[in-house]
This record gives C-alpha cells, structure tokens and sequence, in this order.
C-alpha cells in the first residue's frame, strides 16, 4: 500500500498527488518540517534513525512517473553500465528497466537496492490510481 493517490482530470491526466503527511514528510522532509511544531521537530530529531532524506527533485521526478531505478542511479552519479556491473547484467538489461520494457525480478530489486543503497520499496514505480 503506498502513502499517496494520484488525482487525474477529465482526460486522465494526472494533475496532482494527495498523501499522508509521514509520507510527505519522508519525501520532502525540509518541505514538510516547516510545518512541524518545535516540539514536533525535537521528537522527529528524537525518533531519526539514520535514515536517508533526498532532495526534493528527486521526489518529483519518482512521483511525476519517472522510473525510480533510473532517478536513483543518476543521483547517487552512475552511469547505466555501471549500475549493470555492480548489479551483474547488462547495461542493456537495465536500460530495458528503466524504459519500462521488462520488470526486474525480486531478487534483482533487491540486489538494485542495495547497490544504489535505498529501500527495496522505493524501486516500486508511481502506482496509477487505477492499481490503488
């Protein structure tokens, strides 16, 4: 179950994207800690494990649909191939992910996870509202 529902006009566009404050908050932590009580910020501070924030435009490229596999390689700065190395396929495999042509095994996104260092969920694509 994910934390967001994507909203879509007449035509099906999307157009905008509800979800649960936690999850704002651990998509765009500065954004959503502005909203925060101080006391709020302490327990948060409090509460942090060492958990990875990323920035914001990485956030919006996942959620405007754009294949996570992809945003995550090049903001930890690697290039296709290289990803295929340190995940043991090609670098035409991945591509083949990343343009949503075939969908990594378990086993792969998990392997792709740990290579890129993030959550096996956070591979997951942007669900359509159709899938929620």
């Amino acid at each position: 179950m994910t934390g967001y529902s994507i909203l879509r006009d007449a035509r099906g566009a999307p157009i905008a994207v509800t979800m649960t404050f936690e999850e704002y908050l651990r998509l765009d932590p500065k954004g959503a800690e502005s909203y925060l009580t101080d006391e709020q910020l302490g327990e948060l501070a409090a509460n942090e494990a060492d958990g990875e924030f990323f920035p914001s435009d990485v956030v919006h490229r996942i959620l405007d649909g754009e294949n996570p596999i992809r945003v995550f390689r090049e903001y930890r700065g690697h290039t296709q191939g290289e990803l295929a190395d340190l995940a043991e396929v090609s670098s035409n495999y991945v591509s083949m992910i990343e343009t949503g042509k075939v969908r990594p095994s378990r086993k792969l996104q998990l392997k792709l996870a740990a290579v890129l260092n993030v959550d096996y969920e956070d591979l997951e694509p942007a669900a359509d509202e159709d899938d929620e």
